[in-house]
């Protein structure tokens, strides 16, 4: 997975427990390289699904990196075992995707956004799931929104 080559374009990441190392090297080069830091222009928005709180990775650098790039990064957690979705259900990254949709939406529909995935194989269907009512309300087939971000260098999976 690389990098968008320019650096006004937005990240989505979504990661899983060991899903989190390519986006933690993205962030850290964005935000903390001395040749690139000031260049990234757009905003990184990472979801990190984990089982229990014990769980969470880098959780203090995710903390100062927003509190040092307010504008830019943003992070979020859904924590499976320990969060409930509205309907009882437990709380995974694309359900987290969801409580954020009428932000992100917008974001990966403009053609700005590279969406990255990585973790468990799972959270592949998870993203249908997360713009499913975005793309039925705007008309689209999901299927074919995902299959043309892909087609389009916009959408970068990598699950196991």
């Amino acid at each position: 997975m690389l990098l968008p080559d320019d650096p006004s374009e937005n990240i989505l990441m979504l990661a899983t427990g060991t899903g989190i190392a390519p986006f933690r090297s993205f962030l850290r080069y964005l935000f903390h390289d001395k040749a690139t830091k000031g260049k990234f222009q757009g905003i990184a928005w990472l979801f990190l699904g984990v089982p229990f709180t014990k769980s969470l990775l880098y959780d203090a650098e995710w903390k100062e990196m927003q509190a040092d790039f307010p504008g830019q990064f943003r992070y979020d957690y859904a924590i499976s075992d320990e969060m409930k979705r509205p309907d009882g259900g437990p709380m995974y990254v694309q359900h987290k995707v969801q409580q954020h949709v009428e932000d992100i939406w917008p974001m990966v529909k403009s053609g700005k956004t590279h969406v990255y995935m990585c973790g468990l194989k799972g959270m592949a269907t998870g993203l249908e799931e997360a713009f499913g009512p975005c793309c039925e309300k705007d008309g689209i087939d999901v299927k074919d929104f995902l299959k043309q971000l892909k087609k389009d260098g916009k959408y970068h999976v990598e699950v196991y």
